[in-house]
């Protein structure tokens, strides 16, 4: 059992790390008991997978024994991992919840279903349209000089971790609105930072995607857009007093750097003056 704190308790790092192992063991085994029934149904399991592949590549084949079990496990492991997700969101905020206000907490039920929405959002954008358009991509080019075989072993590797990042990468809007919550972060900085959260988006899409351009486009546009979201949805977790705090030290950071800017264009023009001043002595000497 996992012991629930009271937000104004004052208890060691102890009981944290104890509350955390005891939270860890309670989601391990809800993942492992979906692990066996997926792998009792893998055979479901693995022709939905199997859907999104091009009919003339449809014959999959293995190279080595052991490829069919480890295909297997991967499979069922992704499985689990979607069926568990809302026990895992649960115990997540679970483990921060005691760092909230008890008004705060009341939000448990709409964090683990919106980060549920979105896990699965994220999955099933990414096996019905970038899987497909990936596929097609990558299977198709080369196929005018060589001929393409393709084994269970990188076919379901393929599309279980494009799958899974994609469903995490979903998660961007809930990771905000927490880091917001908890005032690491606020929204007038994630405004300031825009452009970069868009050469971000595209950075992290190159890291989680196969080396090509589709699949780094579709995962990048779609993060960008929830990070916008993200942005937006933050707003009402959002402390107005950290709000008006990041906004007073922005505009004081920009008159700072304005009258830094207007001192030194002072010194050139002094500078300037000086050395016409020098000139015109020298010339009348």
């Amino acid at each position: 059992m996992v012991k629930e704190v009271d937000f104004t308790e004052k208890i060691p790092v102890t009981h944290h790390l104890i509350e955390l192992k005891n939270r860890v063991v309670q989601v391990g085994l809800v993942v492992a008991i979906f692990f066996g029934v997926c792998f009792y149904f893998i055979d479901f399991l693995l022709l939905w997978l199997e859907s999104p592949l091009p009919k003339q590549y449809a014959d999959l084949t293995f190279i080595t024994p052991t490829e069919p079990f480890f295909t297997a496990m991967k499979v069922s492991f992704m499985g689990s991992i979607f069926i568990s997700m809302p026990w895992i969101l649960f115990h997540v905020w679970g483990f921060i919840a005691p760092g909230l206000k008890v008004k705060e907490k009341k939000v448990t039920a709409l964090f683990v279903a919106f980060g549920t929405l979105f896990f699965l959002f994220g999955g099933l954008f990414c096996y019905f349209l970038v899987v497909p358009l990936g596929l097609k991509f990558l299977l198709n080019y080369g196929t005018t000089w060589w001929k393409m075989q393709v084994t269970i072993g990188f076919y379901f590797s393929f599309v279980v971790k494009m799958i899974l990042a994609f469903a995490f990468a979903f998660q961007t809007p809930l990771i905000m609105v927490l880091l917001t919550k908890f005032g690491v972060i606020n929204t007038v900085k994630m405004k300031l930072y825009r452009k970069w959260a868009f050469l971000g988006t595209f950075a992290l899409a190159a890291v989680l995607t196969p080396p090509d351009i589709i699949t780094q486009v579709l995962l990048a546009f779609p993060l960008y857009g929830l990070y916008e979201f993200g942005m937006i949805v933050s707003r009402f977790f959002e402390d107005p007093k950290n709000r008006e705090s990041a906004f007073k030290q922005m505009k004081a950071e920009e008159a700072a750097k304005k009258a830094a800017k207007e001192a030194a264009q002072r010194a050139s023009e002094a500078n300037k003056a000086k050395q016409k001043a020098s000139k015109k002595t020298r010339k009348s000497s």
